[in-house]
């Protein structure tokens, strides 16, 4: 399925109308179903799906490894996932709570007063290569250059090649596809890093966390419960990642960076 379309629109330019063409981001809702039960209904860019999903169940806690998926299945109708445990819907909505997220979306069920596990990793990453991994997020970010409607995210290996690059949407979206990558192609997250466009809250932290990546780097800010629990974690989280040369559009200007910089909020060790 496509990801984006042409649309007929009016632009003003000059002053002027004028008739011309643009591309907007296809946006599909997903319904997902476990064990026979609708759990919740995703929108989201049509691709990676499977990955969505198994990130999804991981990031909300309802699976600990990709080994609790007996079968997932993607349909015109939605997604089906059929997980070993058959009581682990109903459980988790005992024991949970239905929110609404930093993102204005909704997620499922949340347990906000247990922290994630503890990161382990001897991960260490020169700061050079935080730049050059959040550089080739901002040129394969395709769908944004065609759209300017998507958020993205992308996990890297130790040696800096990019293991899995998304766009989506929703940053929870890249989050759940890039995690749910690392699931499903028995990735040892203790040895990746993350880059993202998306604010750090409380949520996206608590999923890189469960996930066992133990460092996340964005163009953007954290928040300060996200902050306190990354550094409960153990996880390193730095933000406003700008390499010399890039460019920042506000409503007024293109502001161009002369120097690079970024700001270590946590886990200042692992970087070199």
């Amino acid at each position: 399925m496509e990801t984006a379309k042409i649309l007929k629109v009016r632009r003003l330019l000059d002053g002027e109308f004028t008739f011309t063409e643009s591309r907007v981001v296809v946006e599909k809702e997903l319904p997902i179903y476990v064990n026979g039960e609708h759990l919740a209904t995703a929108s989201l860019v049509p691709s990676m799906e499977r990955e969505f999903v198994a990130g999804y169940l991981f990031g909300q806690g309802f699976i600990e490894s990709a080994e609790e998926i007996i079968t997932l299945e993607i349909t015109e109708k939605g997604a089906t996932a059929v997980l070993a445990d058959s009581s682990i819907v109903s459980g988790r909505k005992t024991k949970t709570s239905y929110r609404i997220v930093s993102g204005g979306g909704r997620t499922a069920y949340f347990e906000s007063t247990v922290l994630p596990p503890l990161v382990r990793s001897n991960l260490k990453i020169h700061r050079k290569d935080i730049f050059r991994a959040m550089n080739t997020l901002f040129e394969n970010a395709l769908l944004y250059r065609e759209t300017g409607g998507v958020h993205s995210a992308a996990l890297f290996d130790a040696e800096i090649h990019p293991l899995c690059i998304v766009e989506d949407i929703g940053r929870h979206n890249t989050m759940d596809k890039a995690i749910g990558y690392a699931l499903l192609n028995k990735i040892d997250c203790a040895e990746t890093f993350m880059v993202s466009t998306g604010r750090m809250a409380s949520e996206m932290v608590s999923k890189i966390c469960r996930a066992g990546i133990p460092l996340v780097a964005t163009k953007t800010a954290v928040t300060d419960i996200g902050l306190e629990m990354g550094e409960q974690c153990g996880l390193t989280i730095i933000g406003f990642v700008r390499d010399a040369g890039s460019k920042m559009h506000t409503d007024m200007e293109i502001r161009v960076f002369k120097k690079a910089q970024m700001k270590i909020y946590t886990g200042a060790h692992r970087v070199l």
